[in-house]
């Protein structure tokens, strides 16, 4: 484990109670290289996440895949006080990011809440009696985004979609992709805005970047992404613009209407695969606007941040609907595209 990956992972071990910090840091260096989340739930095993799935963590510090009633237990008291210490023990000033079930630590280390929610007048006010914590491990790998650089963008910026399941590398390739434009391996020191709404990109913590974006990256953290897009648009004159986890219909138009302003864009997206990604009401406004170059499948498990599939789904203004190599089709949004052409 490299110096900056150990004091990362060490920036995870802080938070946990001693008994549990005792247990994951005894650990073989090789093993804690390879944690992808910490689960911990009331009353029961800890759970270690690898690439080769779910396994518990026994009294010796070893890792198994069978169960035993003799495991060590986390307690409510153990999540209580985690929850406290990645809020710096000011709970309240962080309560909205609880409400939305999540924290995000120094490192970009994002910690998963379920609990209870307290509702007044349909909307979460808190979350009491928290019974699960799920610490995802971030991690920077400089280089992962070499092969997109290569096959994408030597040729100049594009409208990209970055997609697949969940752990599949999407947010570790952006960053990664976001730091070679900006530092100019295409031959160009692209002006560069992230969008960091989990504030899991550029991991800012006191105004400093916990991870490397770039020399000529701007890093808006915490704003929605429609507040984070249109503020970009008015006051930083970026070249391209990165945002993590597309969702709703919403931020497809601000980042349309990006498009349209001349800025291009970078997102992610979940999904099992890309049928599925196209037909859910954010994919398929996307794709029906004709205005993304192509969509990037990474691949899982051993190929996790790897190319399984480079996707064109960029129309011209006289195109009206398109086949690709795959068996999918397109009909685009003739209006955007003749505006944006």
């Amino acid at each position: 484990m490299n110096t900056v990956q150990l004091n990362s992972f060490n920036n995870v071990l802080t938070l946990l109670p001693l008994n549990i910090k005792n247990y994951i840091f005894t650990l073989p260096e090789q093993t804690k290289l390879s944690i992808k989340e910490i689960r911990l739930r009331a009353e029961k095993p800890i759970v270690i996440v690898t690439e080769k799935g779910s396994s518990f963590l026994t009294a010796n510090s070893k890792t198994t895949y069978i169960y035993s009633s003799s495991l060590p237990k986390v307690s409510l008291k153990d999540l209580t006080e985690i929850v406290k210490r990645a809020c710096d023990y000011s709970v309240y000033s962080h309560q909205e990011d609880i409400n939305s079930g999540f924290l995000t630590v120094k490192g970009g280390h994002r910690i998963g809440l379920c609990g209870t929610a307290v509702i007044e007048k349909g909307k979460i006010v808190s979350v009491r009696d928290i019974n699960c914590v799920n610490i995802r491990i971030a991690s920077q790998k400089f280089g992962c985004a070499n092969e997109i650089v290569k096959n994408v963008f030597f040729s100049g910026l594009k409208n990209t979609v970055i997609a697949g399941p969940p752990m599949c590398g999407k947010t570790t390739v952006l960053r990664d992709l976001a730091r070679q434009l900006s530092d100019g391996e295409t031959g160009n020191y692209y002006k560069c805005v992230i969008a960091d709404e989990r504030n899991e990109i550029a991991c800012v913590t006191n105004g400093i970047c916990g991870c490397n974006v770039g020399n000529n990256t701007d890093v808006l953290s915490a704003y929605s992404k429609l507040d984070a897009i249109n503020i970009a648009l008015r006051t930083m004159s970026p070249d391209m613009v990165f945002c993590d986890e597309i969702a709703n219909a919403n931020e497809v138009k601000a980042i349309i209407n990006g498009i349209m302003c001349g800025v291009k864009f970078v997102v992610t997206a979940h999904c099992g695969d890309f049928e599925e990604l196209k037909t859910r009401p954010a994919g398929k406004l996307l794709f029906d606007s004709g205005l993304f170059d192509c969509c990037i499948m990474l691949g899982t498990k051993e190929r996790i941040g790897k190319i399984e599939k480079i996707i064109s789904i960029k129309s011209d203004k006289n195109e009206k609907s398109r086949s690709d190599n795959y068996g999918n089709n397109y009909r685009f949004n003739g209006e955007l595209l003749s505006r944006a052409n």
